[in-house]
């Protein structure tokens, strides 16, 4: 699917890195960014993730959640979480079916399965309201959702 902004964000059903299953519905009322990234514990999913821990309270502020997924497993998550202090939810795609829905899937040579490093933000009633794909530097991409979040 090639969502596009002003689209109804794609359901989901997941679970988190305490195993509670997720869906979508669950985070209605507030703005989301849904950030896909690769592998926990790899040096760019690490230095993303860490980065939106680090502006979790000021996205909070601005009546937004953040979530990450990928397709690791929950006892990577919750590690992954544990190692960094991240303070926010890590779903976990490990069929791969929400990054298909989301179009952030793809086969690599290399690595076989993966997915491509996307942002959605995602408004109080499920729209998407924003997109970045393939994102290059996932260290300051999460202050552009920031700023995004302050202008919007």
């Amino acid at each position: 699917m090639n969502l596009k902004i002003g689209m109804t964000a794609p359901n989901f059903s997941l679970k988190n890195n305490h195993g509670k299953l997720k869906n979508n519905q669950l985070y209605l009322g507030n703005k989301l960014v849904l950030y896909f990234y690769p592998k926990d514990n790899t040096p760019g999913c690490t230095k993303e993730s860490c980065r939106f821990r680090d502006l979790n309270s000021e996205i909070n502020k601005l009546n937004c959640n953040i979530v990450g997924i990928s397709a690791d497993d929950i006892d990577s998550h919750l590690d992954f979480i544990n190692d960094f202090n991240l303070n926010f939810e890590l779903l976990s795609d490990q069929e791969y079916k929400m990054s298909k829905d989301y179009g952030t899937f793809f086969v690599s040579e290399e690595f076989g399965n993966s997915i491509s490093r996307s942002t959605f933000l995602i408004d109080e009633r499920g729209k998407i309201i924003k997109i970045w794909r393939d994102i290059k530097n996932p260290e300051s991409h999460p202050d552009e959702v920031l700023n995004f979040l302050k202008s919007y």
